[in-house]
């Protein structure tokens, strides 16, 4: 959890929020206030100027005042929100620190059973490792995070990077927080990114662009002139009621593809608003760290055309004013005018969109693991090296409490690559593995990790932990293990380094059965180039350290049992369990004969 060094840090910016807070409460107010004056004052001089016209002029003063009151009065209320968002991230970074995640988001939505490892170690889910990481606000921001967990990073350049961009940031806590503050106002849905690039696909319903770009040019102007002209010279009205109608009957004729088109982008200049004013605090500053220098580069220009597409789409939706879409189509053939710009826009910009999507997604993936590291100090970053091996000195589990987390310190590799871990019921073995595999996780994107030191190379990550069975595939839970391990055979005869953490393989045959294949598996897994750790409770096992001293080494959690209490103190030793609790338990519970 976060660790308490940061909850001072955060009670106090609760409490600088919620004053500006209430500061900006009064200051609304306020402006409400002279709002309403400034209409009264409208309404009276309007009155006024039916009996003295000198009265005209003060109304076009009101009602200047009265438009800027509007403007401070909107801008006052996004600022309060903002600010809103920012109280509730505090609050909710508190809650986390001592132990809620409630208010975060699970990632529910993620959970893959059949993933390589996702699901054996609760990266998404109630308690999770996305649920207790991510910062993510937007739709797009928290599909990429999950596609970060289950598809880290592959290179020791991209590690280190991702390192340094997460140091770099995780200080720069102001700007953090207004990130996933204004991020907080997005209405991107899961459909919003897929209706743009769908978007860039169809085909223009203007083509040919030169032809259009003289035609939105010229007609407008010559209908502007003549109508004008018309008011001096009656001669001339015939002309110019041509030229107005003759708009109207163009427009007509593309009205039910500039509706359908219409209908496909309708109201999308929210979202992009939103995107721009992210992209805006995020270009706030300049950075030091090459990833998040490159980031920004791209950043830059996407805030720019971002901004530019989600005006044309605000222009494009006035349409729907149906007494402003009558005059501006019969004067400028608006419509048109409109969609030309938009397929010029995609035209120019089109294939860029997905890369400043996939920008701001990586923006907030950032900030999470920023946040994660600013929060957690004494975590170790990882050290990459070639040399196929894991060494971690005081090994923790990161969503566990300080006061109750063990830590261990371990180490495969040399020479030893195959572990084989005993141990009795509840001691800790399961805890340990997901403890290596979410360490293994976190370095592979570029983030701490709960130990004291870690240092290992770049393996694939793969898991046999609690494999789910599946009705809809007619596959019970023992033919479903066979084919998790199935897979990963496969991938060991490609040479592909990996790293195996297996939990109590082969639990759906009976204790000979069990035994023989385990023995075999474990065999097979010696000459790979892998890392491999075997959890079981098959302490027969334990002789392949006295067959392959230079491959396999024994390691166990044992419970004590004194005064008729059992205990654990969930430390990896060296050697194989000696002592299992399953009958002291039964008899405890009264379950047999004690």
């Amino acid at each position: 959890m976060t660790t308490s060094a940061r909850l001072p840090i955060y009670e106090q910016r609760k409490k600088d929020f919620l004053f500006q807070l209430g500061k900006q409460e009064k200051e609304i107010a306020r402006i409400a206030v002279f709002r309403l004056l400034a209409g009264l004052a409208i309404a009276a001089c309007i009155y006024l100027s039916f009996k003295d016209q000198w009265f005209v002029a003060v109304t076009l003063g009101v009602t200047f005042i009265f438009a800027w009151l509007v403007r401070l009065h909107s801008k006052l209320f996004n600022e309060k929100v903002i600010t809103t968002h920012l109280l509730q991230i505090n609050e909710h970074e508190l809650a986390a620190a001592k132990g809620d995640l409630s208010k975060q988001e699970t990632g529910a939505a993620f959970i893959d059973t059949h993933h390589v490892y996702a699901y054996d170690l609760d990266i998404f889910g109630e308690g999770s490792l996305f649920q207790f990481i991510n910062r993510a606000a937007t739709h797009s921001g928290k599909k990429q995070l999950a596609t970060r967990l289950k598809n880290p990073l592959t290179s020791i350049d991209d590690f280190v990077r991702h390192q340094e961009s997460n140091k770099e940031l995780s200080e720069r806590i102001d700007l953090r927080q207004k990130l996933q503050a204004v991020a907080m106002n997005s209405l991107e849905t899961a459909e919003s990114r897929t209706q743009l690039l769908d978007w860039l696909q169809h085909k223009p319903m203007l083509p040919n662009k030169k032809a259009w770009r003289v035609v939105l040019m010229l007609v407008p102007a010559l209908t502007i002139i003549l109508v004008g002209a018309a008011y001096f010279f009656p001669a001339l009205k015939p002309f110019a009621s041509l030229f107005v109608f003759g708009q109207l009957a163009l427009i007509g004729s593309y009205f039910k593809r500039t509706t359908a088109f219409h209908d496909y982008v309708s109201r999308k200049h929210t979202i992009l608003k939103q995107y721009a004013a992210l992209l805006k605090v995020f270009n706030s500053e300049k950075y030091v760290s090459p990833y998040l220098q490159n980031l920004s580069r791209i950043t830059q220009e996407a805030e720019v055309k971002i901004t530019k597409l989600a005006s044309l789409l605000s222009a494009l939706d006035a349409r729907l004013n149906f007494m402003t879409n009558i005059v501006v189509n019969g004067l400028l053939l608006y419509d048109l005018q409109c969609v030309y710009r938009l397929e010029k826009w995609k035209e120019e910009n089109g294939e860029l969109l997905a890369g400043w999507l996939d920008a701001l997604a990586e923006i907030e993936v950032t900030n999470s693991f920023a946040t994660y590291t600013y929060n957690h100090p004494k975590y170790a970053f990882p050290v990459f090296s070639e040399t196929q091996h894991i060494k971690a000195e005081a090994l923790g589990h990161p969503l566990l409490a300080e006061n109750i987390c063990v830590s261990n310190d371990f180490r495969a590799g040399d020479p030893q690559s195959v572990l084989l871990i005993t141990g009795a019921n509840m001691a800790g073995k399961s805890t340990f593995l997901r403890t290596l595999g979410i360490a293994m996780v976190l370095a592979y994107n570029g983030a701490p990790v709960c130990a004291k030191s870690f240092s290992c190379s770049v393996m694939h990550l793969r898991t046999g932990m609690r494999t789910a069975d599946s009705l809809k595939d007619q596959q019970s839970y023992f033919y479903a293990e066979l084919n998790r391990l199935k897979s990963i055979t496969e991938e060991l005869r490609t040479k592909k380094p990996l790293l195996i953490l297996l939990d109590e393989i082969l639990k759906g045959t009976n204790s000979t059965d069990k035994q023989a294949g385990s023995m075999a598996l474990v065999k097979q897994l010696i000459d790979q180039p892998c890392l491999a750790l075997v959890a079981t409770h098959d302490l027969a096992l334990g002789v392949l350290e006295d067959n392959f001293p230079q491959q396999v080494k024994n390691y166990h959690f044992e419970p004590t049992i004194e005064n008729d209490e059992l205990s654990f103190d969930y430390q990896l030793k060296e050697g194989i369990a000696e002592k299992m609790n399953a009958t002291f338990l039964m008899k405890k519970m009264g379950i047999i004969p004690a």
